[in-house]
């Protein structure tokens, strides 16, 4: 069991990483959105916390970080129902 924990603890900590390298998602990749199709409410939505930094969004799926407050007005193309 310790072992299985160990594991899935050092692959959510390579996961996290890989954000800090990541550059910003940039137009037209996505753009304004109108209603509930929103990278907040798409499947590929993710973020993390980080103390100095707050919260940091980003797009597992264009494997890109998304702006402040782009995340409740902006989507793309490649939407995923959650």
């Amino acid at each position: 069991m310790l072992k299985k924990i160990t594991v899935s603890s050092l692959l959510c900590e390579q996961y996290h990483k890989l954000h800090d390298e990541w550059e910003y998602i940039e137009d037209p990749t996505y753009s304004r959105s109108i209603g509930s199709h929103v990278c907040m409410t798409c499947s590929k939505f993710d973020y993390k916390i980080k103390e100095s930094y707050g919260s940091i969004l980003c797009c597992n799926w264009h494997q890109k970080l998304i702006y402040h407050g782009q995340h409740l007005t902006h989507s793309c193309d490649l939407y995923k129902k959650i």
